[in-house]
């Protein structure tokens, strides 16, 4: 094992162990020590695998995904088993705030105004009172059981649609062959790992929310972005779709915009204010009314991970701080991702740019709206999985600078994954903004490393491909021995 790189794993294992230490010296019974240790435990891990990673057990993208595969699942015992091994009621509990019946938000934000066919009482969009039509076929208790089933199912679309989107943003020489169908079957296998074995997952599942469903419209938009025909109404339409079931997803308008600048006016606006009158006029008033009730009068409690959120935990915690913290908590993020998109649409429309402006979108997803519940931390799966395979594929010029951005991928694999509940020893840290915010840092260090577009760059100006075009019907003229002088 080479020394260079691996010195930072060495150096985070010895503060892993340095926690668990600290932890064992402490004492105190089970119910105390053990949700400590699930913390400390795994951050000597990541170290550790970071130290192998960095010198010859790393050398291919195929190993390092192997690696960050040991640490998802680490992270997923660390997170759920202490909880039913220790003595006590523990279980689910202690992992998801639980409401009782399951599916909650299944119930009030879908099934019950579909049947009503009525937004009066929902602060989801209209489109839901279509969507939520069909499960009010059955009772109530089978339909969140129906929409359980579409969730593992959009888990698997979403994960393929990430791993598949993510492979886009590696440069054409970095992987070839072979080598990038094995990279992206197991980006696909951890990434799914790390999803269904998520807090944010179990989360979503247990209340019947449709995060999911959102994200798979929103990838939908952004593969068709890239593909051809180059066609401005299909992505606009799914972005419409996920826009109309969740409003965050639309950020990514600022894709649409990029690609086809001022022809995607048209269809994005008859496409939204289409879906946002499927359900009738009146129900689109009311869903703008109740939205804007909710948005105002949030519940500021630990699992909600929006700026105004965390704003309000740490002022709580520290009484000190001035008022307009909240305000300097939006800000941070904002100008990150701004200053993202800035250095991506500069270098010029590419996959791999869109890829990468698409993944720096999520995290803004969960801190504008005031109301952020962290069943929407499975939207994570797709920057997560952008970060793996930028980072298992870049070149390695400097070992260390590499070994630190594999370290803190591990740490936010492990910890965005991790309960809320959990994180109770570190009460400013409960709160899942700090990692979200981490995951920016990263995905603008990748775009600042990345250099320029990739593979499929945009289509030349008519008036720039037609003397192109010219150019190479003279060159075949003169092959031919026409032009020949």
């Amino acid at each position: 094992m080479t020394l260079r790189g691996a010195w930072v794993g060495v150096v985070a294992t010895g503060f892993g162990l340095a926690l668990v230490a600290l932890v064992l010296v402490h004492g105190g019974g089970a119910a105390e020590v053990i949700p400590r240790l699930a913390i400390a435990v795994p951050l000597a891990v990541v170290g550790v695998v970071t130290a192998f990673v960095a010198g010859r057990f790393g050398r291919t993208s195929d190993n390092v995904m192997l690696w960050l595969g040991v640490i998802v699942v680490v992270g997923a015992v660390a997170n759920l088993l202490p909880s039913f091994v220790l003595p006590g009621e523990g279980g689910w509990p202690e992992i998801l705030p639980l409401i009782h019946p399951a599916g909650v938000d299944f119930r009030d934000g879908l099934y019950d105004p579909a049947a009503a066919f009525s937004s009066a009482h929902s602060a989801w969009p209209p489109l839901t009172l279509v969507l939520g039509r069909p499960f009010t076929l059955v009772s109530a208790t089978s339909g969140y059981l129906i929409q359980v089933a579409m969730l593992v199912v959009l888990a698997v679309a979403v994960t393929f649609l990430s791993a598949k989107l993510a492979m886009k943003a590696v440069a054409r020489p970095a992987l070839a062959g072979q080598e990038q169908s094995t990279t992206a079957t197991r980006v696909f296998v951890v990434m799914g790992l790390w999803l269904v074995t998520s807090y944010g997952f179990l989360f979503e599942f247990e209340r019947g929310n449709l995060d999911l469903y959102a994200l798979f419209f929103s990838l939908m938009s952004v593969w068709l972005l890239l593909r051809p025909p180059k066609s401005v109404w299909l992505p606009a339409v799914f972005l419409a779709l996920a826009i109309n079931l969740k409003l965050y997803p639309a950020v990514l308008l600022v894709l649409l915009f990029w690609r086809y600048r001022w022809r995607a006016v048209l269809p994005v606006v008859a496409a939204n204010l289409v879906l946002l009158l499927v359900a009738g006029p009146s129900n689109a008033w009311h869903f703008l009314v109740n939205v804007s009730s909710m948005q105002g009068h949030p519940s500021y409690w630990i699992g909600n991970h929006s700026a105004a959120s965390y704003a309000y935990a740490l002022r709580g915690i520290y009484g000190w701080l001035p008022s307009w913290l909240g305000y300097a908590l939006l800000l941070i993020p904002l100008a990150l991702w701004a200053f993202t998109i800035v250095v991506l649409i500069k270098r010029g429309w590419s996959d791999r740019g869109a890829v990468l402006a698409a993944a720096a979108c999520v995290p803004v997803m969960c801190y504008v709206p005031s109301v952020s519940h962290d069943y929407k931390l499975v939207l994570l799966v797709f920057p997560l999985a952008v970060l793996a395979v930028v980072v298992a594929t870049m070149k390695r010029d400097s070992r260390t600078l590499w070994s630190v951005l594999f370290w803190l991928l591990g740490v936010e694999m492990v910890f965005l994954a991790r309960s809320t509940l959990l994180m109770t020893p570190f009460s400013s840290l409960r709160n899942k903004y700090p990692l979200l915010l981490l995951v920016q840092m990263l995905l603008l260090a990748v775009a600042l490393m990345s250099g320029g577009g990739n593979a499929k760059e945009a289509d030349p100006p008519a008036a720039l491909r037609r003397p192109v075009l010219l150019q190479a019907h003279g060159a075949r003229v003169r092959r031919c021995g026409v032009d020949d002088e």
